[in-house]
Parts: structure tokens; sequence; C-alpha cells
């Protein structure tokens, strides 16, 4: 049995590089793979790790800005499931959403509820 690894790469990297057709490469820093199409950065494929969770505390300038900056991209941003520490699970589209790697809340359901230091169960 043959394993193949896939080469290695960091998001800034993988953006200047022209990935051609057939290429794969994993963004160590997003945790997913990308597939080649004959532009900078390529395509999505799919992510490393399948359902996993990430736990973020929260810092008074997220609460500013009334979003986070996730660690990774998720697959399939309509299936995100966020539950603040010891409270209810939140309702995506209605409490919050997810565009790419960002999760804001501003003028949604979580505007106003969320304080410094809250902590937030993200499973994607």
């Amino acid at each position: 049995m043959a394993i193949f690894k896939v080469p290695r790469i960091t998001t800034s990297q993988r953006n200047a590089l022209m990935l051609e057709i057939g290429e794969i490469v994993y963004d160590t820093d997003q945790g997913i793979f990308y597939g080649g199409n004959n532009s900078l950065g390529g395509f999505l494929i799919g992510s490393g790790v399948g359902n996993s969770t990430t736990i973020i505390t929260l810092t008074q300038v997220d609460i500013i800005n009334k979003y986070i900056v996730l660690p990774f991209i998720p697959l399939f941003p309509e299936k995100v499931n966020v539950t603040p520490l010891e409270g209810i699970a939140q309702i995506n589209g209605i409490d919050f959403e997810i565009n790419e790697n960002v999760l804001t809340w501003d003028n949604l359901g979580l505007d106003n509820f969320l304080e410094e230091n809250d902590v937030l169960i993200i499973q994607h």
C-alpha cells in the first residue's frame, strides 16, 4: 500500500501560487485542501478535519467589531453550530452568520448579548 502526502503550504504561499490542473495542496493555516485549476490559490476541495470543535474566548475587540475571524473556513457554513459556554445553541442565519472564515453577529440575535471573555463553542 502506498501513502500519498500532498504538499503542505501556508495561505499566503498558496494565494501567490498558480496551481495547475491536477495539483493538490494542503493549506496549513486553514486545515483545508485546495486543488489546481490554473488560477492563483486554487479552489477549495475540503477540510482535513471532519466534525471538529473550536473554542474561542471573545475579546473586547471582538465585541466592538461584532465578529470573529475563525482559524478555518468551514466546508459547509450552513452546518456550523455556535453555542456560548453554558448557553443554548444559536441559530445559523438568525443569531449569527458565516462568510468564508468570518463569524458575525452584527444586527443578529447574538448582538448585544455577548460580552468580553464569553466562550463560544463552534462545531464545524
